[in-house]
């Protein structure tokens, strides 16, 4: 009976190894890195009311960007290592853990409100319902030399994304 009984009790720990390198193995599959808060971005978090003119916004826009955080309704500690690459001839590209997920055309353009509040927007040419979860390109965006703030409407509950020029 002791031996049954400890054939049972080893088996069952090698089903649960089994389930652990199982899913280990898929987390691996996306990579993940650190998140940055809001408050580690000084140059975006100053720019409510002072925007850069838009043809600089265009300029400094260009090259590639890390994924460094994500403003949501739940803190994360870590994001999807997302790299995004603006190119100069309007071109946007994005990779996920080095791998080509999502590619399109964006543009950036100045919008006044009504009230005569003046915001930069970036959209891109996909078109009615968003098909991928990499196209996060719609919305205002804040811009410095090395930060990049794009709200897809964090007002009203929706993600804003953080990234860092690299």
């Amino acid at each position: 009976m002791k031996k049954i009984l400890l054939v049972l009790s080893v088996l069952s720990f090698m089903a649960c190894e089994s389930e652990d390198v199982a899913s280990s193995e898929a987390i691996d599959d996306v990579e993940f890195i650190e998140a940055e808060t809001l408050e580690e971005f000084d140059c975006v978090g100053q720019q409510v009311e002072n925007l850069p003119s838009i043809e600089d916004a265009r300029t400094m826009i260009v090259g590639t960007w890390q994924l460094k955080g994500m403003i949501t309704m739940m803190p994360t500690e870590e994001v999807p290592n997302l790299k995004v690459e603006f190119k100069e001839d309007g071109g946007v590209f994005v990779t996920n853990a080095g791998e080509n997920v999502f590619t399109n055309a964006y543009s950036i353009n100045d919008n006044i409100s009504d009230n005569g509040f003046r915001s930069i927007e970036i959209t891109t040419d996909e078109f009615g319902i968003e098909t991928s979860e990499f196209n996060f390109f719609t919305g205002t965006i804040r811009i410095c030399e090395d930060e990049l703030m794009i709200d897809n409407g964090i007002a009203f509950d929706a993600p804003g994304y953080l990234l860092r020029k690299i």
